[in-house]
């Protein structure tokens, strides 16, 4: 699946859904990029995962192939490679920024070699408070791995006429986390 067909799998099922709801089109843009993350053969979690220790709840993320997670659940720090936070409609503002980067330090406390990214769908065209590698703390320390922001689309803010330009993120995620994924799993 590429990101053209990704964004016209969750358009499809949001509409299905037959009443806008958040919660859902949040929910099926993360199973939709967890199915599109194993067609590319990169293995993923199951939704709405935990690392031991950290109280934030993780919408995916890639652990080694000897991981063991409690009740499908939770996973021990060790055992995590990447932890993603996903959005479908991008950022809501300065808290949201504050509450990722929070969520990041928690999960890089517990172990500071997890790959931490950001994904979204979509974000409006030069909105302000559009998440970015620099936004997110992305500059990596030394005992710390960079963070990583990717936006899949951007769009005009037309409720009605809304056009998608892909940014080209996808297949840049998709390099960075084969990259990341090859630590002997």
């Amino acid at each position: 699946m590429d990101d053209q067909q990704l964004l016209d799998r969750v358009t499809a099922a949001k509409n299905d859904f037959g009443a806008k709801c958040s919660k859902y089109a949040g929910a099926v843009t993360v199973e939709l990029m967890r199915r599109a993350f194993e067609e590319r053969g990169i293995k993923t979690s199951a939704r709405d995962v935990f690392i031991h220790g950290v109280p934030v709840e993780i919408d995916l993320l890639i652990a080694k192939s000897d991981a063991v997670p409690v009740d499908d659940l939770l996973y021990q720090p060790h055992e995590v490679l990447v932890a993603f936070e996903i959005k479908n409609s991008g950022s809501f503002g300065d808290s949201t920024i504050q509450r990722t980067r929070h969520g990041f330090d928690l999960i890089q406390s517990q172990n500071p070699k997890i790959h931490c990214a950001y994904v979204t769908l979509a974000e409006r065209k030069e909105y302000l408070w559009a998440i970015d590698d620099a936004t997110i703390g992305g500059q990596a320390t030394a005992a710390t791995r960079p963070r990583k922001a990717y936006t899949l689309f951007r769009h005009n803010e037309s409720p009605h006429n809304r056009t998608y330009e892909p940014t080209g993120d996808w297949e840049r995620l998709i390099a960075d986390v084969k990259s990341w994924s090859k630590v002997i799993r």
